[in-house]
């Protein structure tokens, strides 16, 4: 195992020091993809389709990345904390992840129930109830998975390694901006896509500041996005029945699946939620720790 272990030691130290250091940034999770790719192809040799295949390639590529965190901050940052780094432990032993992760997955639950409300009421959609055991089961790993996951990525990961280049506040930006066009689809119209970007970017600044204000906490951001991720795609896919006439701007665009935080409304309340965590943790928001 060592020989083929080392190799990949060797050439991952060498992507941590590139220069400048934005390149072994941008370089970074490509380089883990193309590593997970590569254990998973053997799979294929035994019989397993190529979506299996693509599935445990993404796990082997998380992995990768999960036991890289520790060195990554290490050798780049002088870091000896990397879980507290990035909001998963914290240094307060006292702190409630728990709590935080349940009062993201009520923020989400409101923000989707803000949205399902008018579908209800203006007759464009009607409750069925009708869910499946798979449904159910894709459900919640949204919302373990992509909560999580992504949010390790994103929020925990890419925010402190750009806030450690450029400082918190152009981190914030990027990293929002970084999420929304990895996120987007390029099989439907020009302003729809831009409409989803927009939507994601102004949840990534959302989730941000939610883990400014829950004291560098990561799991409330994660409790929130798996919310709404898991609890969406229950809605689409057998608790309520959407009518094809529901206008786009509530419901959002999309082909199988919409996206409702793409949709005027739903962008609406994202900046509500923006000002109102804003003005509320500005003192936190603009103090937080290692700015520059």
């Amino acid at each position: 195992m060592d020989y083929i272990l080392k190799p990949i030691e060797i050439v991952s130290k060498k992507v941590l020091i590139f220069r400048p250091r934005i390149l072994s940034t941008i370089l970074f999770i490509p380089f883990l993809y193309v590593l997970g790719w590569i254990l998973a192809k053997p799979l294929f040799f035994i019989g397993l389709g190529k979506e299996n295949i693509s599935l445990i390639g993404t796990i082997f590529t998380f992995s990768l990345f999960v036991i890289s965190i520790p060195k990554w901050f290490e050798i780049r940052w002088g870091f000896n904390n990397p879980w507290q780094i990035v909001g998963i432990k914290s240094i307060d032993k006292k702190e409630n992840r728990f709590f935080y992760l349940l009062k993201g997955f009520l923020y989400s639950i409101i923000l989707l129930s803000l949205i399902l409300i008018p579908i209800i009421n203006n007759q464009w959609g009607n409750w069925s109830g009708n869910l499946s055991s798979e449904t159910l089961l894709n459900s919640l790993l949204l919302i373990i998975g992509i909560g999580f996951a992504e949010e390790l990525v994103f929020r925990g990961w890419l925010l402190e390694e750009l806030k450690n280049q450029y400082g918190l506040k152009k981190a914030i930006v990027f990293q929002a901006l970084v999420f929304s066009i990895v996120h987007i689809g390029f099989d439907m119209p020009a302003w729809q896509m831009i409409s989803i970007i927009f939507g994601l970017f102004l949840l990534g600044i959302v989730l941000s500041i939610i883990r400014i204000k829950d004291q560098n906490s990561l799991w409330g951001c994660a409790g929130l996005h798996g919310g709404l991720v898991g609890i969406w795609f229950l809605i689409n896919n057998g608790l309520v029945e959407i009518s094809k006439d529901a206008p786009i701007w509530l419901i959002g665009p999309g082909n199988i699946n919409t996206n409702p935080l793409g949709g005027f409304y739903g962008i609406t309340l994202l900046i509500m939620m923006f000002f109102y965590n804003l003005f509320r943790y500005k003192n936190k928001i603009f103090n937080f720790n290692n700015d520059k």
